[in-house]
């Protein structure tokens, strides 16, 4: 049976709103998407707090979704909050204060669960073939899974996300060598079950999925003049090139990036290093793209 329903994923730097039209675990139908940059775990996140500033933007966002989902006649709607919340201190306040001032019921999910839910996202926008590596870019955590079409056979969250790495190693700009080779170091460090779990495995495809890839396809679309939205592999020369750009430029050089918008320009400097060691790391010679993650997760997960 087909129904109406609303998903708003709250991540640590975007909170994402998808409505759509689903049929037990297939989505038949997007009626809309919102995506709005709320910097949850800016100032923050790294001392495991919330601020003042931060919920506002928060509950802006949310009041923005909380007319649009009036607007469409759901059945129910599924809001997740993930890294910044379920590390703060004052997340279960938060999630609270969200269901008094929209009743909205905000579970905050733990990354095992994170994991699993995107690959139902993924899943429903890509054909996984082979067994495959899934990677979710957060701002908190960062996801991943290992899959075939028919379930995950390995899955972790870790809390190394892009605005975690971006306090601890950003700290000029653009980032200095030494604090490069840091980053890389702690991110080869604490992935270290990733990396057995490769072994023991064997994917034979790397799959991204969220917001820095969003952007990987944007700016690789506005360079190659080809819609964002069919940027769907890319090689790793391509993908070394946007690298050079995001990572050695500084700010007012990355801003003038063709297709790289104006909220991510800090963001993408850890991001790409994240990514770049794990390519590198993989020695895959492809980066798929998915246009689904967490948000199409939640309304196609049925249990």
């Amino acid at each position: 049976m087909i129904q109406r329903k609303a998903s708003i994923d709250m991540g640590t730097n975007t909170f994402q709103l998808l409505i759509a039209e689903v049929d037990g675990q297939e989505m038949i139908n997007k009626l809309c998407t919102k995506d709005i940059f709320v910097r949850l775990g800016k100032g923050g996140i790294s001392d495991g707090y919330i601020t003042k500033d931060a919920k506002k933007r928060a509950f802006d966002a949310l009041s923005e979704f909380h007319q649009i989902i009036s607007d469409y006649n759901v059945v129910s709607t599924h809001v997740a909050a993930t890294s910044a919340v379920r590390v703060a201190k004052n997340g279960i306040e938060f999630r609270e204060e969200i269901k008094t001032k929209y009743n909205f019921d905000v579970k905050i999910i733990q990354g095992d669960e994170e994991a699993e839910v995107i690959y139902y996202g993924v899943r429903s926008d890509i054909h996984i073939e082979d067994t495959a590596v899934i990677m979710d870019i957060g701002g908190g955590s960062t996801e991943f899974i290992i899959c075939d079409n028919q379930k995950v056979l390995w899955k972790e969250s870790f809390e190394v996300g892009a605005q975690r790495l971006y306090d601890s190693f950003c700290k000029v700009d653009p980032i200095q060598s030494s604090d490069k080779k840091e980053l890389f170091d702690y991110v080869e460090m604490r992935l270290t079950s990733l990396w057995e779990a490769v072994e023991k495995y064997q994917p034979k495809k790397i799959i991204g999925a969220a917001g820095t890839f969003q952007t990987i396809q944007e700016v690789y679309g506005a360079y190659n003049n080809v819609p964002s939205s069919d940027v769907k592999v890319i090689n790793n020369l391509a993908y070394d090139e946007m690298y050079q750009k995001f990572v050695f430029w500084d700010r007012e050089e990355r801003y003038k990036i063709r297709g790289l918008i104006p909220q991510r320009v800090d963001m993408v400097v850890p991001a790409s290093c994240l990514l770049k060691c794990v390519l590198d790391k993989l020695s895959l010679e492809k980066l798929f793209i998915s246009s689904a993650s967490l948000r199409e997760g939640l309304l196609l997960r049925t249990k």
